[in-house]
């Protein structure tokens, strides 16, 4: 079903504001929710853990840079003394080194998972607030395929951001801890101009800045509409994935109507849509491919000759020569992070912007199509429910509605209700407004306590588990006893179940309609409440078998009142039936 209208502006604007906000202010929003988060001090240690980690591997490079320096130069004077001592220096700067880089392996790693542990749990936390999982699907695009962003792009941003975090303050560390080397390396690279000497205070470093500079702005603007491009391409990905899951579970009446090619076709156009993402993405990867190859490349032969003027002219010894490279490398390549690193940039920038504006849009459900008009919901302790002058809209339309031909209903304890009405007329919508799912409309319901109140779809809910579990849906397993189990099974007409209660299966999968339906009436068995809503619960099954379960209500549930649409069985158990019309808004009904 669609929704009865766009995106309310209230909401549009929130989502669109985020969409062009900075991607500062989007990581603001996460950290915000994570700081009020029970696991936020893990996750805190955690980067300060990484920090230190990586701090003191900074230092080993910087260790290990002046170590290669002494080398050369014990090479460039055959001494082997010096030359055996830099091996036993070099196997002690290293084994501290590895030490480290296992043990940042192991605070990443562990940072993933746990990162990936809160965002998952608080996007699953926003989504299944009561209603919202049903609502979101009417909030447009960012509706569709929630399990995208909460499963793949959750993974996706927690794995990208721990990467690149722990890279750029690597990165940043190294700049840091080398420039001064390479500042004061500078003095010594020597220029001759008509017959004088004279250096350039921070030769290398400008150098330096200047090679990554120009490599980090044509990456930038070679590379700026993978940003758009890695966004589209989940959101192909996920619609050919959920058309993929439509075919395995319509497996059966997709043969049945011998559809397989008209099946392939749709497919093949999701699937179309998705290679041609990806092959503009391709193609965007070879443009910045020749930024970001050529840019290291090069990044080989440029620190000789940007400092060969010093070495020629004897100022800088072949081992002062190799720690200048180094140094220059080490700086180069930190300042052109950026540069390397970019694909990944515009993915992360990318999924977090799938998964803010989720959970953004998700926080702002209650607005949800906030112009149009409201059903009044209330709950009041008395034994009665009254509808005033209710309607519906139909989903998809603001012109069609649903609308009781009685405009003053008040229905008692024990009554049998049938809400009937021709096809299409809205009955399902009604059910779903009659439960809360389904607020948009005019008119006042006011219900008992919801803990009175049981509904029960054409297809119930059977989550997978053991048909124990199944059966008393959504209490804890606990709450009742087999024996329970066992006589609401035998009313129901399946008995021959019992043997598998602890049996775990997907189990409206493995059962047929009727056997499901029968099941979710051993539930309201089980669970006696005093309102029992029905929405055509009971069309699967023959007259005979219908007929047996709703003489349930006038003995085991004896004195609950039964609201149910559908058709009219005229068998005398309805005492009361309701009149639903479709109607365009322009027409008039006439009040009972």
């Amino acid at each position: 079903m669609s929704a009865p209208a766009d995106l309310p502006q209230p909401v549009a604007n929130r989502l669109i504001d985020m969409a062009q906000s900075s991607v500062f202010a989007q990581v603001v929003t996460l950290m915000r929710a994570l700081m009020v988060a029970p696991q936020r001090w893990t996750l805190i240690i955690l980067p300060i853990g990484s920090v230190v980690v990586i701090t003191a591997i900074a230092i080993g490079q910087v260790r290990l840079n002046d170590w290669q320096g002494a080398l050369y130069d014990a090479l460039q004077q055959h001494d082997l003394a010096g030359f055996m001592h830099q091996i036993g220096v070099f196997l002690i700067i290293v084994s501290a080194l590895l030490a480290l880089v296992v043990a940042q392996t192991w605070l990443t790693e562990v940072g993933k998972v746990r990162l990936r542990g809160w965002l998952t749990r608080d996007l699953l936390d926003e989504w299944l607030r009561p209603k919202r999982a049903y609502l979101f699907a009417f909030a447009g695009e960012i509706g569709v395929n929630p399990d995208q962003r909460i499963h793949e792009d959750a993974r996706h941003l927690s794995e990208l951001s721990v990467n690149l975090g722990n890279g750029l303050l690597q990165s940043s560390l190294l700049l840091v801890s080398f420039v001064s080397v390479l500042w004061m390396l500078s003095s010594e690279v020597v220029f001759s101009w008509s017959g004088r000497d004279f250096t350039i205070p921070g030769y290398m470093v400008w150098c330096a800045i200047a090679y990554a500079a120009i490599g980090s702005w044509l990456a930038w603007l070679v590379g700026r509409p993978l940003i758009a491009l890695n966004a589209e391409h989940y959101a192909r990905e996920a619609e050919f994935r959920v058309a993929l899951v439509r075919v395995v579970e319509r497996a059966e009446a997709i043969v049945l109507y011998q559809g397989e090619s008209d099946e392939r076709a749709s497919l093949d156009v999701k699937f179309d849509a998705t290679q041609s993402i990806t092959r503009k993405i391709a193609g965007g990867l070879a443009r910045l491919t020749w930024i970001t190859s050529g840019h290291g490349w090069l990044a080989i032969i440029a620190p000789f000759v940007i400092a060969s003027p010093g070495y020629f002219s004897g100022k800088l010894s072949l081992g002062s020569l190799m720690i200048t490279v180094g140094a220059f490398n080490q700086v180069q390549s930190s300042l052109r992070w950026f540069v390397d690193n970019f694909s990944s940039i515009a993915d992360w920038r990318a999924t977090l912007l799938r998964v803010v504006s989720m959970r953004e849009a998700l926080r702002a459900i209650d607005t949800l199509h906030a112009t149009e008009d409201r059903i009044a919901f209330s709950e009041h302790e008395a034994e009665d429910i009254v509808l005033d002058h209710v309607e519906a809209y139909l989903p998809g339309s603001l012109v069609e509605r649903a609308t009781l031909e009685e405009a003053h209903v008040t229905l008692k304890p024990g009554d049998h209700v049938l809400v009937a009405g021709e096809v299409a007329a809205g009955k399902t919508t009604f059910f779903l407004a009659l439960a809360g799912l389904w607020p948009w409309g005019s008119g006042t319901i006011r219900l008992p306590p919801r803990a009175d109140l049981m509904f029960l779809p054409q297809r119930p809910y059977l989550p997978a588990g053991t048909l124990r579990n199944a059966i008393v849906y959504p209490a804890d397993i606990a709450a009742f006893k087999d024996e329970a189990i066992g006589v609401a099974l035998k009313r129901v007409g399946l008995g021959d179940m019992i043997g598998e209660l602890d049996r775990d299966a997907t189990w409206d999968k493995f059962l047929s309609l009727d056997q499901q339906q029968l099941l979710g009436f051993a539930r309201v068995l089980l669970h006696g409440p005093k309102w029992v809503f029905l929405d055509d619960a009971l069309g699967a099954l023959d007259p005979a078998k219908r007929q047996d379960l709703i003489s349930v209500f006038d003995h085991e549930l004896a004195g609950a009142t039964v609201v149910s649409t559908g058709r009219n069985p005229d068998d005398g158990f309805y005492t009361r039936t309701l009149h639903l019309r479709r109607y365009a808004r322009q027409e008039r009904v006439p009040a009972a």
